[in-house]
């Protein structure tokens, strides 16, 4: 392991090695959004497992429209209770970055405990349309928050553009709206554009760090990565556009996903149903690191484990986790590997690979009961290894068979 443990820059900050922990959202919070006993403990042993940077799971810049009941937010009355999770972070582990993502869940609220709210109108859906002004307000929300996660001290954000939420529907070649934010390319990167200065107005310009997530390909027709409003042929021309975009705007990485976890699943986290969803993901990096120089994150990696899945390479150590993070760090593909259901599965996931202690790691199986958990608005972890987790996934699984 040469490169995984080696330390990178990242804006002006280091992070000490190339293994990331991806935003998780475990629906954890109180009925504010406040982190809960149960939330500090996921993040205290985060903080132990030492990966380069632990991004908090996303945090909702409103309580009005959310997609999870118990969603942790960032506002004023979550500050002092995000100040102190983030401070016991830093008291067990002071070398770790910890990037806080913000997000705005759009067309995802949860219909029965929020507000549905939707940038361009769809058949039979009874989301409200947002105005530009809501927009324009939205936008201020964000930059509000970036704020606080600078103020509670926090490295970083990570301004969410992914996963089919409302920044990424903002995107879309099926985003048709007739006003500033629809239509043409143009219109639909300015509410990204706009929010970004927004964002680094309120926050100054020292070292806070400040990124995006983003899905390069969504699947779905209209999508972001393809040609039209009715196209579903993947067409990188317009991501490759908007990962140029935001290094000119001067974000300090780029984070690659893929796909809508609620309608593609299997396009942001492969399965033994389609193992080959790796190869792509790491396609996608690669193809966004073509055209920047700020660090980009790949994703996928978590499905890997230790050669134990179903990739078609015969060679088993041809198919692991640490070969192909070394192989795609060493020839360029990214620049730090990306981590999600793995760190749900096994939090210490980094410091025992950097430690060469692989034979004591919890590998995730991706069976896909954390997303059932989610899916379910439940308290969200791993159902194999946790027995607290494996009792909640039960209970479900038995309402549902009644």
């Amino acid at each position: 392991m040469n490169i995984l443990s080696t330390p990178i820059k990242i804006g002006q900050r280091l992070a000490p090695n190339r293994i990331l922990n991806q935003p998780m959202e475990c629906n954890d919070a109180d009925e504010v959004g406040n982190p809960t006993g149960l939330t500090f403990q996921r993040y205290r042993k985060l903080a132990e497992g030492g990966a380069g940077i632990i991004f908090f799971e996303a945090l909702t810049i409103t309580q009005e429209s959310r997609a999870r009941k118990n969603q942790l937010g960032i506002y004023e009355k979550t500050a002092s209770s995000l100040e102190k999770l983030i401070k016991e972070m830093k008291g067990i582990n002071s070398q770790s970055l910890v990037l806080l993502q913000i997000t705005h869940s759009g067309r995802q609220s949860g219909p029965g405990f929020s507000r549905l709210v939707t940038v361009y109108p769809m058949a039979d859906e009874e989301a409200h349309m947002l105005s530009g002004q809501e927009i324009e307000e939205i936008g201020n929300d964000f930059a509000r928050a970036a704020l606080i996660a600078k103020q509670v001290g926090a490295d970083g954000i990570d301004f969410k553009q992914c996963h089919g939420y409302l920044c990424a529907e903002m995107l879309r070649p099926a985003n048709i709206r007739k006003d500033r934010y629809g239509g043409s390319f143009g219109n639909r990167i300015r509410f990204f554009a706009e929010t970004v200065e927004k964002i680094k107005r309120a926050v100054g310009g020292d070292s806070f760090l400040l990124g995006a997530r983003f899905s390069v390909y969504e699947g779905i027709p209209g999508g972001f990565g393809t040609p039209g409003p009715e196209e579903v042929v993947e067409d990188l021309s317009e991501p490759l556009e908007f990962a140029r975009l935001m290094e000119r705007l001067g974000l300090d990485y780029i984070n690659v996903s893929a796909g809508i976890p609620a309608i593609t699943p299997e396009m942001v986290r492969p399965t033994k149903n389609y193992p080959e969803g790796v190869y792509r993901h790491f396609g996608w990096a690669k193809a966004v690191k073509k055209v920047v120089s700020i660090p980009v994150i790949g994703s996928g990696y978590s499905y890997l484990r230790d050669g134990k899945n179903d990739l078609k390479e015969p060679d088993p150590n041809r198919r692991s986790f640490i070969y192909w993070a070394e192989k795609n760090l060493s020839q360029g593909v990214c620049d730090m590997v990306g981590i999600g259901r793995q760190s749900l599965a096994d939090p210490l996931f980094a410091k025992k690979i950097l430690e060469g202690i692989t034979s004591e790691i919890n590998y995730c199986l991706a069976c896909g009961g954390c997303s059932q958990l989610l899916r379910s608005q439940a308290q969200t972890g791993c159902a194999v290894y946790s027995d607290f987790y494996k009792r909640i996934l039960k209970e479900i699984q038995k309402q549902k068979a009644h």
